[in-house]
């Protein structure tokens, strides 16, 4: 598929899940720290068509570092064959930009992110994705308030790249937490996405759910930091499957090889 085409496909509209007796439906999937070139990379998205070919998928969720090797730029070996089989299914893209993805721009020409800061609805979910390169920009924070106070779908979902709380090796951002937080714990905001630390976690903090999804393909680094209300920390090549219902959503981990890692149910607070 043409950079031009993918870029289509990602404007395009977002085609719901078929509803369920407990009301409308959708599913994304979510990764980040992937765009590595490597052979995890491949595993990892093999993973996530194996699934995508049994149960509808609404979107591909990134948490940033989509290209980063070479940072920014998209290849055949971090883009157009790792990434075949997603491209093949049609599935669009989602994408927060990284601190690597800033060195070229192919999350805007490949992935459709054109702006670093967006919002988009599907079904019974508002998703927010925010540039957390620019956590201070407070015309991104009053985007950040406007979207969620304005969200008419119950179940509200954030995306960024550098996390604001991770016990991970990279330390969490003093901006994220201090100027984002409380807006998303005001407006009930389900799951937060984070990337930039390559593992996977879960930390529940004062009512709001971080999920930090760095393990895309990039080289793993380790749980080393002491975070209040960890709950979950995994060195495992991974991605995460989001199934979103009115009443909130069950979330997977899900490893290369296929198995279940970690398995919550958030509801809609």
């Amino acid at each position: 598929m043409s950079v031009s085409l993918v870029a289509a496909v990602t404007a395009a509209a977002l085609a719901t899940v078929p509803a369920t007796d407990d009301g409308p439906r959708t599913r994304f999937l979510v990764k980040g720290d992937w765009g590595d070139a490597t052979v995890a990379q491949a595993q990892v998205t093999q993973a996530m068509c194996d699934l995508a070919r049994e149960r509808h998928v609404t979107a591909v969720i990134t948490t940033g570092d989509n290209f980063s090797a070479p940072d920014g730029v998209a290849t055949t070996d971090n883009w157009t064959r790792p990434e075949a089989c997603l491209e093949d299914l049609g599935i669009p893209y989602r994408a927060a930009w990284g601190n690597h993805d800033l060195g070229g721009s192919a999350t805007a020409d490949v992935l459709g992110a054109t702006e670093r800061y967006y919002t988009f609805a599907n079904g019974p979910a508002r998703v927010v994705v925010l540039d957390a390169n620019s956590p201070e920009d407070p015309a991104q924070t009053e985007f950040l308030e406007s979207s969620l106070a304005d969200a008419q779908e119950p179940v509200r979902i954030v995306a960024f790249h550098q996390p604001a709380r991770t016990s991970g090796l990279q330390a969490p951002g003093e901006a994220q937490r201090t100027l984002w937080e409380p807006i998303m714990r005001r407006h009930g905001v389900s799951v937060v996405l984070q990337g930039h630390n390559h593992l996977y976690e879960r930390i529940d903090a004062d009512g709001l759910t971080y999920v930090t999804t760095g393990g895309g393909g990039a080289a793993l680094n380790p749980c080393v930091r002491p975070t209040d209300g960890l709950e979950v920390c995994r060195l495992t090549h991974h991605f995460v499957e989001l199934d979103v219902l009115p009443g909130g959503v069950t979330l997977r981990a899900i490893s290369a090889r296929g198995s279940v890692i970690d398995e919550v149910d958030l509801p809609v607070s």
